[in-house]
C-alpha cells in the first residue's frame, strides 16, 4: 500500500491502526473497499443439496422435510 498516494486523513488512520496492528483491513472494509477476483470457474466449496437440486423455493415444502430430519435426530 502506498501511502503517498492516499489522502491525508487515509494515509493518518492507515498509519495509525493498520501498521500498529490494531485493526485489519476487514476490520475497517468490510470487503467493500477491494474488488473480489474472478472466480469463474473456480469450485464454490459447497454443493447444492441432492433433495433440493432441480427444485425451486415454491415446490420444496420445507417444513415437511424439517420435521423429517428433527424426528431423524430426536427432537421433538
Amino acid at each position: 500500500m502506498d501511502f503517498t498516494k492516499q489522502t491525508r486523513r487515509a494515509a493518518d488512520i492507515h498509519s495509525r491502526y493498520l501498521l500498529t496492528g490494531q485493526r485489519t483491513c476487514i476490520d475497517c472494509h468490510k470487503g467493500i473497499a477491494h474488488q473480489l477476483p474472478d472466480m469463474t470457474g473456480v469450485d464454490p466449496g459447497w454443493k447444492e443439496a441432492p433433495e433440493l437440486q432441480g427444485k425451486d423455493g415454491a415446490s420444496w415444502h420445507f417444513g415437511d422435510e424439517l420435521r423429517a430430519y428433527l424426528t431423524d435426530v430426536g427432537v421433538r
